[in-house]
């Protein structure tokens, strides 16, 4: 690896590292529902660049405004430093590309949340959709960082080979992590819009017919969550991705980020998501994404060996 691609790789591994950051810091956002905190006012907030005295709210939602223009500019960054270090062709750039698409629309739903009123008590069924659509566009934005990172690190000119293919079990995989990390956002939605007292309390809703649809959605979210579980570490004990070369690590990283992930589920159940462990919730499943999309990757390279 050359130093431009060693500079180029390691710079997309801190843009990487700031997006995910800005991520679990607009679940702070939603959790603490401070979407308004700059009023109706975007990118502005309360019409003015910077706050006077602002308001812990305000201070929550700009400090998130600030970080976002961050990473996108660390997106840009991307692309200018791909076309810099690698030739025309390489999906390195593709990726990159890729990244900085992803990072636009980012910022389009985001705004939409604040000028369409999509904020703090707002529970309809707008929001819920806008908040879905959010939720998976930031997973696809890290998945296009990670494989940003993955092509850039791989020898020779960095195109797909001949014959060469991706698992289809994981790929399979990856879209029910979309769907399942999906009605996450509902149930923290609901959780923060609709809190309960205890989990009997909770869990009484959640079956209450009359209750607020987002209330009864809450249920699916856990099934889904443990299914997919189930799914991904028989996966790591069976699919040719997970064999061969280097792909011990893989494995036992995706699997530790299961059970982690898995754990912090039915602590956050037990103990009705309190703000710290809803974020590292969100922080662990991102790492989970980046971890599966890796070793996704990866599986063009094993596919020709089975």
């Amino acid at each position: 690896m050359n130093r431009s691609v060693a500079s180029f790789v390691r710079f997309a591994w801190v843009a990487l590292g700031v997006t995910v950051l800005v991520i679990v810091w607009g679940g702070v956002v939603r959790a603490t529902g401070s979407g308004a905190g700059c009023g109706s006012h975007w990118p502005l907030c309360n019409g003015v660049v910077v706050p006077l005295a602002p308001s812990v709210s305000t201070t929550i939602e700009y400090v998130h405004r600030v970080t976002s223009g961050l990473a996108m500019i660390f997106a840009v960054g991307l692309v200018v430093g791909a076309v810099r270090a690698f030739p025309r062709g390489h999906r390195a750039r593709a990726w990159a590309v890729a990244t900085l698409i992803f990072m636009l629309v980012e910022a389009g739903i985001g705004a939409g949340l604040v000028l369409l009123g999509l904020v703090e008590d707002n529970a309809s069924a707008m929001r819920a959709g806008y908040i879905t659509v959010h939720l998976v566009n930031t997973m696809l934005l890290v998945g296009a960082m990670t494989g940003t990172i993955w092509w850039a690190r791989q020898p020779g000119p960095g195109r797909q080979m001949p014959g060469r293919a991706v698992s289809r079990g994981l790929t399979l995989t990856l879209l029910g992590l979309l769907a399942v990390a999906a009605s996450g956002a509902i149930v923290a939605l609901g959780d923060t819009l609709f809190p309960h007292a205890s989990l009997a309390e909770g869990i009484a809703a959640d079956f209450d017919p009359t209750a607020h649809f987002l209330i009864r959605l809450r249920i699916w979210h856990p099934i889904f969550a443990a299914a997919l579980a189930l799914v991904v570490l028989v996966q790591s004990q069976r699919d040719p991705a997970f064999r061969g070369e280097g792909r011990e690590r893989a494995r036992a990283l995706v699997v530790g980020l299961v059970i982690a992930q898995s754990a912090l589920g039915v602590i956050n159940l037990a103990l009705l998501a309190p703000l710290a462990l809803q974020m590292a919730h969100l922080f662990v499943s991102n790492l989970l994404w980046i971890a599966l999309v890796w070793t996704w990757l990866g599986s063009a390279a094993t596919a020709r060996l089975t």
